[in-house]
C-alpha cells in the first residue's frame, strides 16, 4: 500500500516511506489479515476468542534511497522490523512469552525482552481500540529507556489523558487515528524495534536515527 492509501483510511504514517510503514497495534483480527499477513497459528483463550497469533508477514522491497539501508547493519535492521514471522497478542495476554518460546521463535536470554511496541497502558487509556499488538525482542536497556514516566511511552500516556481538553479540531483528527483499523510504527518505535534505546525526554536515540528513516530525495 501507498502512504496515500494508508492514509484515506485514517492511519497515521508519519511521512515515512512504504519500507518503513510497520503495523504495531490492530483493532482485530480481520485487520491484522488484512493489512499485516496470513495467520498461521491461533491461540485461544477461556476470556476471549483469540489470545495469539503467528502471522506470515508481508514483506516491502527496500527504497534504496531510504538511508537506513545503506547502514553495515542493513539486513539486521531489515530483520528487526519486518521479519516473516511476527508474534501479535491481545493487549490483555500474559503467556505471551511462553507462547513465543512454544512456537518456535528465536530464544530469550535473560537480557532480552519480549516489548509491545505499542505501549499497553495506552491502549487501554483509548478504550481497547487496537487489542492486538506486535511483539519485538529488545534488550534491558530499551525496554527500559522507552518505558519510564518521562521516556517515549510515558508521553503518549500524558497526551491520551489530555484528549478530552483539546481543541475540537485536533480532537476530531486524534480520534480519526484512534479508529483507524491499524495504528503504524513511529521514528520513536522503529528506533526501539531496531533495539535502539529512544533516550528519555529529548529523545537522543530517536534524534540520531531520524535522517536515516525518511528517502533521499523527499
Amino acid at each position: 500500500m501507498t502512504k496515500e492509501e494508508w492514509e484515506t483510511l485514517g492511519v497515521q504514517t508519519y511521512g515515512l516511506p512504504p519500507d518503513l510503514i510497520v503495523p504495531i497495534a490492530a483493532a482485530d483480527i480481520e485487520a491484522i489479515e488484512t493489512y499485516v499477513g496470513i495467520i498461521q497459528v491461533r491461540i485461544t483463550g477461556r476470556k476471549r476468542p483469540t489470545n495469539a497469533v503467528v502471522v506470515a508477514a508481508h514483506q516491502p522491497s527496500r527504497n534504496p534511497q531510504v538511508p537506513l539501508w545503506d547502514q553495515s547493519e542493513a539486513n539486521h535492521f531489515y530483520r528487526c522490523l519486518h521479519p516473516s514471522r511476527q508474534l501479535w497478542v491481545h493487549v490483555d495476554y500474559t503467556g505471551y512469552r511462553r507462547a513465543w518460546k512454544r512456537l518456535g521463535f528465536d530464544e530469550l536470554t535473560s537480557e532480552l525482552f519480549l516489548d509491545h511496541i505499542k505501549n499497553r497502558a495506552a491502549v487501554r487509556i483509548s478504550g481497547y481500540r487496537h487489542p492486538f499488538l506486535r511483539l519485538c525482542p529488545v534488550s534491558r536497556e530499551t525496554n527500559t529507556s522507552s518505558g519510564l514516566d518521562n521516556g517515549a511511552e510515558g508521553m503518549e500516556k500524558v497526551e491520551l489523558r489530555k484528549l478530552k481538553h483539546q481543541p475540537a479540531h485536533k480532537r476530531q483528527q486524534i480520534e480519526r487515528h484512534l479508529n483507524a483499523p491499524v495504528v503504524l510504527a513511529d521514528s520513536i518505535d522503529l528506533t526501539k524495534m531496531l533495539d535502539i534505546p529512544t533516550g528519555l525526554s529529548e529523545l537522543q536515540g530517536v534524534a540520531s536515527m531520524l535522517k536515516k528513516f525518511y528517502a533521499k530525495n523527499d
